[in-house]
């Protein structure tokens, strides 16, 4: 059998040795040997205990911090991924409206047979496509649909503002009532969409919301003008208009440069009875003008017009005609006309030139000033 001593007081009991308070000793019946081994302290048993616990505390406090952390990076990246599914829905939504017009408008269009609409995302914008640009125009009058925009109350056909006054508020399609309800769809197409001017080609860059198209348009300083030589068929702005001149007819024209403050600086022109036009270049302006000469039964009609956008102001003319008995003096404004072609010889003032004021070679010299309108 196992034998052990125990101190008295402490759980231990030795009373052959002094010494043997730091251990235990063994007896061992079969072999006859004593083994000894260190016993326990209490004390570093209890503090080692502390220690554990604590240690064990921290590591729990740790785990603790790291699950929150990670419940709460999982929490941010959750929001974040609502917000960005959010985000796109509102995107997607937006379209949606967007596209709901067009979508209506394109089905009325297939169901005509003609017209198509396709629709592409380019970063926060989006780019419609209109195969029929008419898709944006009232169906009654084909103008550009400006706000306010009405539907018919039962079908959705649209109509602007004056045609609803000029059909007595009657839908045309379905003769329900129309000028009530408001297409606030449209509208809103409308105002956002914009499109290139259609001057594009003769140089101008300007992005116009649909609705202003043909009011930017009527203003337009690149509006196409025409050659004034019949035999020629170059068109584009009058910038353009003028370098063409100078480079392909410049033999057949006269060029001179106004002066802005002189009221006596004439160009003196040799005009013959049978000529129909004379062209004058200024060299200041880069701008054409036109002396008109039309014979007539008692003399000859002249006048000058200038070659440019007819929205854009005139310019101040004087002619003087004078032989050996008399002169004639005539004041008057050049009328814009952007082509000969279309328009014509002005006919709202001009000066009357009689026969014999021209010579034996049917000439006569007459002194031209142009000069802008103060």
């Amino acid at each position: 059998m196992l034998g052990v001593r125990m101190r008295e007081g402490s759980g231990w009991s030795d009373s052959d040795s002094e010494n043997d308070e730091d251990f235990h000793q063994f007896w061992y019946p079969n072999d006859n040997i004593r083994r000894t081994f260190s016993p326990p302290n209490s004390t570093s048993i209890i503090e080692r205990e502390q220690e554990e616990e604590l240690d064990e505390e921290e590591a729990e406090g740790e785990e603790d911090a790291q699950s929150e952390e990670e419940a709460e990076g999982e929490q941010d990246h959750h929001q974040s991924e609502e917000e960005v599914e959010e985000d796109q829905q509102s995107q997607e939504d937006d379209v949606d409206m967007i596209e709901e017009p067009y979508n209506q408008l394109s089905n009325s269009q297939d169901k005509e047979g003609h017209g198509s609409i396709s629709a592409i995302r380019e970063d926060s914008n989006i780019v419609i496509t209109l195969t029929d640009p008419g898709l944006l125009d009232c169906p009654i009058c084909f103008e550009p649909l400006t706000v306010p925009v009405f539907q018919c109350d039962q079908n959705g056909h649209i109509a602007c503002s004056s045609c609803c006054t000029k059909i007595k508020n009657k839908c045309p399609s379905c003769s329900c009532l129309i000028g009530s309800n408001r297409c606030r769809a449209i509208e809103k197409v409308v105002e956002s969409s914009t499109t290139p001017c259609q001057n594009i080609k003769y140089g101008c860059n300007t992005q116009v919301t649909y609705n202003k198209k043909n009011e930017h348009e009527k203003t337009c300083m690149c509006s196409p003008c025409s050659c004034p030589y019949v035999a020629c068929n170059f068109v584009s702005s009058t910038k353009e208009l003028y370098q063409h001149v100078s480079n392909n007819h410049l033999d057949s024209a006269t060029a001179f440069r106004y002066d802005f403050f002189s009221l006596d600086s004439f160009l003196p022109i040799i005009l013959k009875k049978n000529d129909s036009i004379f062209v004058i270049l200024d060299k200041h302006s880069g701008t054409l003008f036109i002396l008109h000469n039309r014979v007539e039964v008692l003399g000859n009609v002249v006048t000058v017009s200038c070659i440019q956008p007819s929205f854009m102001e005139g310019f101040d003319y004087d002619i003087l005609v004078s032989n050996k008995q008399s002169s004639l003096s005539f004041h008057s404004v050049t009328k814009s006309t952007p082509s000969l072609q279309v328009n014509g010889l002005p006919s709202t003032s001009f000066l009357l030139i009689p026969c014999d004021f021209f010579d034996s070679c049917g000439r006569v010299k007459i002194d031209v000033t142009i000069r802008r309108k103060w």
